[in-house]
């Protein structure tokens, strides 16, 4: 695990059940230009401060252009009551292991150490059986406006960006600044 993060306190404290959506930053089929070395200088150093700021052991990893392979393993994480642990391991992977969370052996690998069976797993990846769950899932953030993530949406209102655990308690008590979904 990455580190106490926010929402999972929050979630453990108030007996709160999250729902994890599907979002692709880098969407399966769309390549992104190299960007110069001074983007991904400034790129480093703001996780970096978000590691410092939140308490968070994470470093830039350019390993992974895509995840959607990471996506379809959640949801059948998810089915198997291994969703908060399916993404913990695929987070640690991403920020803290440098590896590539779109390839199907890491994900196996990732999704045995959890409790998941290789084999079953592996069968969803090559078979795509979870594609469209994660296509409708970018659908409604698109219809949403959800445009980057972490998005945050509780009863109708949405806080964007990394949230300290006192902001997502406002965003759940309907206060702070919130923007509402139309």
């Amino acid at each position: 695990m990455i580190g106490k993060v926010p929402l999972d306190q929050l979630a453990k404290d108030r007996n709160l059940s999250v729902e994890w959506k599907a979002f692709e930053l880098r969407p399966e089929g769309l390549e992104i230009p190299p960007k110069s070395a001074e983007y991904l200088a400034r790129a480093k150093a703001g996780l970096e401060n978000l590691s410092q700021k939140y308490g968070l052991h994470m470093t830039f990893n350019e390993q992974s252009k895509h995840s959607r392979l990471a996506l379809e393993g959640a949801k059948f994480a998810e089915e198997h009551g291994l969703g908060n642990e399916y993404h913990d391991a695929v987070f640690a992977a991403q920020f803290q292991e440098q590896k590539n969370i779109n390839d199907p052996q890491v994900l196996t690998e990732l999704a045995q150490q959890i409790g998941l069976d290789r084999e079953e797993f592996l069968k969803v990846l090559v078979t795509r059986k979870y594609e469209r769950a994660v296509s409708q899932d970018v659908e409604e953030a698109e219809r949403l406006g959800i445009s980057s993530v972490p998005c945050f949406i509780v009863e109708g209102h949405k806080a964007f960006g990394v949230q300290s655990y006192e902001a997502l308690e406002k965003l759940l008590q309907g206060q702070g600044p919130l923007l509402k979904l139309t």
